[in-house]
């Protein structure tokens, strides 16, 4: 076996390796283990071509050697070892490693014996290679196609859905790899991987860079080069765009650390995505700055997501201001200023308070209880000198009382006292004003009282609520919640 034909074969695969080690040294965007991993896996493949050549050597020989019984099922095993090590170093497996590693361990007696076993292959003393009879003789090229089919279906799921050119390409070349390979066994054709391998590899490492230059390395979401690149790019198909922007985050860094802050920003992020809905691109566009592009939705659609990604917040410590702004002419430009304008305007109601943050959080919060809880939620809201300005009786209170519209049963205060019963009345009322009048914030509103419903028909209601004060006790925001408990009664 020659050195020099050795290298000049392989001059492309050597390149290959060679330069993706080097480049690992300076990946500041990967983790430390899969590092680790890609280069075990760089040395596995350089392996693999070794063994390979020095293999190819021993068939030319007239008589059996060791060396062929020891190196023709190792580089069986290597192939999928190989795929197994691009899998980890994907970070695809994190739980049932053990059954995810079965079949190989299975595998490494049952090649390494087969020899005397008979069972898959076996060399005879002139050094001719003989296979089995039957499904079992493609057994090396099965094993290894059953983890090649193993990492296109965890690609799919962890890359691939994200649409991105980048993922698309590896999953062409992945596909067409494996057709390759598929093809080398129905002809049965013996060939060599490592090249195979390292393209591969290679390719894997060239897109997931370029992802990650996309990406913003916190969230994992777009970033703020791809958000105005987009914002051309999409141009024809972007129906709406909508700004978020998270209170009180140099607050959280200040008082409890940056990572605290991380912490936040990445909560934010998971409840801007958790709604997976297509044609929904999320942006960090700055440190506490998102954005969002809504692709051929209408206004309805895009009112519903916002209202979910509200929900989710709602059971979190952190609060958003959120604007949005339908594009008009295919003018996104000015639907992003829009949005812009729509959300700081939002967040001027919370800016400075911290007790209207915690006021839309605990309103938030009781919404999402009292549609678990089948029950009715209110709201008041009262301006600086303490004066009730707004009332909002829910959906579920009106349906309770046997109203659908808001016309019925109107959005004031008079529409549920004047459906109190004359003997609970004035004992409610009183509760209602001591409660508003407590500048100490101790006193909680707690009563049951009968109500009149749309069919004339008194239930027996229990009602709960907390005011929520400014710093100098002057009321802000009066939340509560009904249940009906007639039944309960009787």
């Amino acid at each position: 076996m020659d050195i020099t034909t050795l290298l000049l074969d392989n001059c492309i695969l050597i390149a290959e390796l060679l330069g993706l080690w080097v480049m690992l040294g300076s990946n500041v965007h990967l983790k430390k283990t899969t590092i680790v991993a890609t280069r075990v896996v760089i040395l596995l493949i350089a392996l693999e071509a070794i063994l390979w050549h020095v293999e190819r050597w021993t068939r030319e020989l007239d008589y059996l050697t060791g060396a062929r019984v020891f190196l023709t099922p190792t580089i069986y095993l290597l192939h999928p070892i190989i795929l197994i090590g691009i899998i980890d170093m994907m970070g695809f497996i994190k739980k049932g490693r053990l059954i995810f590693y079965l079949p190989v361990l299975i595998s490494i007696p049952l090649l390494y014996t087969s020899q005397w076993t008979h069972l898959v292959f076996w060399f005879t003393d002139e050094n001719l290679y003989i296979s089995a009879e039957g499904i079992i003789k493609y057994y090396p090229y099965l094993l290894f196609l059953f983890y090649v089919f193993v990492f296109l279906g965890n690609f799919i799921f962890n890359y691939a859905k994200r649409g991105t050119a980048e993922s698309r390409g590896i999953l062409v070349s992945v596909v067409a790899a494996t057709v390759g390979v598929a093809l080398h066994i129905f002809y049965d054709i013996e060939v060599d991987y490592s090249t195979l391998f390292a393209s591969l590899l290679v390719l894997y490492y060239l897109s997931l860079y370029i992802m990650t230059a996309k990406e913003d390395t916190l969230t994992h979401l777009l970033n703020r080069q791809c958000y105005f690149y987009d914002s051309k790019r999409l141009k024809g198909h972007i129906s709406a765009v909508a700004s978020v922007d998270m209170n009180d985050l140099k607050k959280t860094n200040d008082t409890k650390g940056h990572q605290a802050g991380d912490t936040a920003i990445i909560t934010v992020s998971d409840c801007l995505t958790k709604n997976r809905m297509k044609g929904k691109k999320v942006y960090r566009i700055g440190g506490d700055e998102f954005a969002i592009f809504y692709l051929d939705k209408t206004e309805q659609e895009v009112k519903n997501d916002i209202a979910y990604m509200k929900m989710e917040m709602s059971s979190t410590i952190y609060n958003c201001a959120f604007g949005y702004q339908m594009v008009v002419d295919g003018n996104v430009k000015e639907a992003m200023e829009a949005a812009d304008k729509r959300m700081y305007k939002n967040k001027a109601m919370y800016k400075g308070t911290d007790a209207r943050r915690i006021a839309a959080h605990k309103e938030a919060t009781i919404r999402v209880m009292h549609e678990a809880l089948g029950s009715g939620m209110w709201g008041m809201e009262f301006d600086e000198n303490g004066k009730m300005i707004s009332v909002e009786w829910s959906p579920e209170f009106r349906r309770m009382l046997g109203y659908s519209e808001e016309e019925e049963f109107p959005n004031l205060l008079e529409s549920w006292s004047d459906l109190l019963h004359p003997d609970d009345k004035e004992r409610v009322l009183k509760e209602y004003h001591e409660t508003i009048s407590d500048y100490t914030g101790q006193k909680t509103y707690n009563v049951e009282y009968r109500l009149m419903t749309k069919s004339g028909e008194y239930r027996l209601f229990h009602a709960i609520g907390r005011l929520l004060r400014r710093d100098n006790g002057v009321p802000l925001s009066y939340v509560g919640m009904f249940v009906d408990i007639t039944n309960q009664k009787l």
